[in-house]
């Protein structure tokens, strides 16, 4: 019987290594043929990894990261394919959304129990086309993947009237006990709080002045802590835990994965970003400078095509500009 045995392990422990574990196709073709589209970067000075050693890494914490460019329809494909590969390396992760504010929770959990495994009745379950993200068919692969392997789903964000009371500088839309829990009592380090003044300086292309951005700093920085406390909430209940959000609250350094360490000291925390190629850039350090950073703030980086050439920051001049007029 023993050599038997020996047999039904080793089928057992195909997945990782079989072509189905392999990455989808590029869904977009932009830059498709750029050096880095495809490959996986350690910053760490690790250098490349395979998608199948990814996984591997991936599988081995009880928090996972997965930052996206939200309009890039295959850094959605690609975070489904990762959840597929957690679950065949034996993890049954909650999935918990940047996208879905926790006021929509008690709608997840009746969808759950009504044990559909429909993603566009989970779409319209959680009000998706009103919620101002892109279109629920490019992140409907990652609720497919959830439902087919019976996932559990968690609204991660805090609702719009939260953060409109926190952008007027009030915290008083959230308890007291988790403010306090959540260290958003106490006055940011000023290296920290300088820091994400920079980034958010930057995210509106320098175009108004730092006096007038510190209530946006306050959002994000609440923004994170919640998503960091609804991680580790779903993570105590389900042993791990997966976040799909949006590449910045992803980083290590700023992002949610720093409250994270700070609620869940001792569990181990990996951060990833999908990342759009430039052209004419083929040295992986050299995005860091996309975060206002010396290093890229993340464990594994992958490389992908890029949705589209729009300049983000001539859009936001027009905008600017009509809004003066």
């Amino acid at each position: 019987m023993r050599p038997l045995i020996l047999v039904c392990f080793v089928v057992l422990a195909l997945p990782l290594s079989t072509k189905a574990m392999e990455p989808p196709d590029w869904k977009i073709t932009l830059s498709e043929s750029h050096a880095l589209v495809g490959k996986i970067w350690r910053p760490d000075g690790a250098g490349y990894i395979a998608p199948g050693t990814l996984i591997k890494h991936l599988s081995a914490a009880e928090f996972v990261f997965l930052g996206e460019k939200h309009d890039n329809s295959d850094h959605h494909r690609l975070q489904a394919w990762i959840l597929d590969g957690l679950v065949a390396a034996g993890q049954r992760p909650a999935v918990v959304w940047e996208m879905i504010t926790e006021d929509k929770q008690d709608a997840i959990d009746t969808f759950h129990a009504r044990r559909l495994a429909n993603a566009e009745a989970f779409g319209a379950a959680v009000d998706w086309d009103r919620s101002g993200w892109p279109s629920w068919q490019e992140y409907k692969p990652i609720a497919d993947i959830a439902l087919k392997h019976g996932l559990p789903m968690i609204a991660g964000s805090l609702s719009r009237s939260a953060i409109q009371a926190i952008g007027r500088g009030s915290l008083k839309a959230l308890p007291k006990m988790r403010t306090a829990r959540l260290g958003l009592n106490e006055p940011l380090p000023t290296v920290i709080e300088t820091a994400m003044l920079d980034v958010v300086t930057k995210a509106h292309c320098d175009l108004m002045p730092r006096s007038a951005l510190g209530p946006m700093v306050s959002v994000q920085r609440a923004r994170d802590a919640v998503l960091a406390d609804n991680m580790v909430n779903a993570q105590k209940l389900h042993n791990t835990a997966v976040m799909i959000a949006g590449g910045g609250h992803a980083r290590r350094d700023l992002g949610a994965p720093k409250t994270v360490d700070i609620l869940a000291p001792g569990k181990r925390l990996v951060t990833m970003a999908f990342l759009e190629v430039e052209d004419g850039e083929t040295e992986p350090g050299r995005y860091a400078a996309r975060f206002n950073a010396a290093t890229l703030p993340f464990d594994f980086v992958w490389f992908t095509p890029r949705a589209n050439d729009r300049d983000y920051c001539a859009e936001l001049r027009k905008q600017f500009k009509g809004h003066k007029n």
